[in-house]
């Protein structure tokens, strides 16, 4: 069952990330997309405005820095100052908060 020509494919409840990977494939390969488009033309690929967000959210998140030097510093020199009292229930917190965020995804 083929697409009738100048038909467009529209990918409107995306699947995750796997969409956001074929935004970003058909993006990367845009500049092939002449040679492709001339073997089969008029097949369209439409992505959802949402599938384009969760690529431009994906692309922002991986600009911050996995981690954080002055909260690592201050952490450091609060060790070694001995002034560094962590509090038990605000770090079982974060792992609960954490692992409810993983069973998400």
């Amino acid at each position: 069952m083929g697409r009738k020509v100048g038909e467009i494919m529209k990918i409107t409840p995306f699947n995750g990330p796997s969409a956001v990977k074929a935004y970003k494939f058909q993006a990367k390969n845009n500049a092939g997309a002449k040679s492709e488009s001339e073997k089969s033309p008029g097949v369209n690929v439409e992505f959802s405005q949402r599938a384009k967000e969760i690529s431009q959210f994906s692309a922002r998140l991986k600009k911050i820095p996995a981690v954080r030097e002055e909260k690592v510093q201050d952490l450091k020199q609060r060790i070694n100052n001995q002034t560094y009292k962590p509090c038990a229930e605000k770090i079982a917190q974060g792992i609960l908060r954490e692992r409810r965020l993983d069973e998400l995804v």
